[in-house]
């Protein structure tokens, strides 16, 4: 008799558990298709001014007219160096690559592939598409947080296991030190 009761309960619950899954599985695939459009948005406008820009770092532009696509602590760092470098005469302090394309000479387009969430983080891999065609090696893995469904860059992982604010921060104690 236990056992009947016991089927009888799993077999009314079970569509409720169903129902919850799908609810909450729906919900991932909102945010990640949601953190996937942030991404590729902000890459569609990127690209464009990295190819263009001669004067001016991309990423100096970016952090002046996108900002608020930037954490707060990812834009000071980022601001810092772009500062940095304009008062050093003749040599580089600051970033020598572009941070959000992992390279010195952007592609014409790249694109969000896969979209990975740890929770309230995500992470976004980004690759250059060459000839039409995705590359298969990340080029850029773009970590995404949101508060209330608004997106913001919190820093960018290598290929090489490096990553955008670490380096950022080493640049910055290297300039830090006292010259001998």
């Amino acid at each position: 008799m236990k056992i009947f009761k016991l089927l009888l309960c799993c077999l009314f619950l079970s569509p409720c558990v169903s129902a919850s899954s799908q609810r909450i599985g729906r919900v991932d695939v909102d945010a990640d298709d949601s953190v996937r459009q942030f991404v590729q948005g902000f890459y569609s406008w990127y690209v464009k001014e990295a190819i263009a820009s001669r004067s001016v770092s991309a990423w100096s532009k970016a952090i002046n007219e996108k900002g608020g696509a930037f954490d707060s602590e990812l834009r000071r760092e980022l601001g810092e160096d772009v500062l940095a470098q304009k008062e050093a005469v003749g040599e580089i302090v600051g970033l020598d690559f572009d941070p959000f394309l992992n390279g010195q000479d952007p592609s014409r387009d790249y694109v969000v592939l896969k979209v990975v969430s740890n929770g309230e983080v995500y992470f976004a891999e980004v690759h250059r598409v060459v000839s039409g065609r995705p590359e298969e090696k990340v080029a850029v893995t773009a970590v995404i947080a949101g508060k209330k469904g608004r997106w913001r860059f919190v820093d960018f992982l290598y290929p090489d296991n490096h990553h955008l604010l670490g380096i950022l921060k080493a640049l910055k104690e290297d300039r830090d030190k006292p010259t001998q």
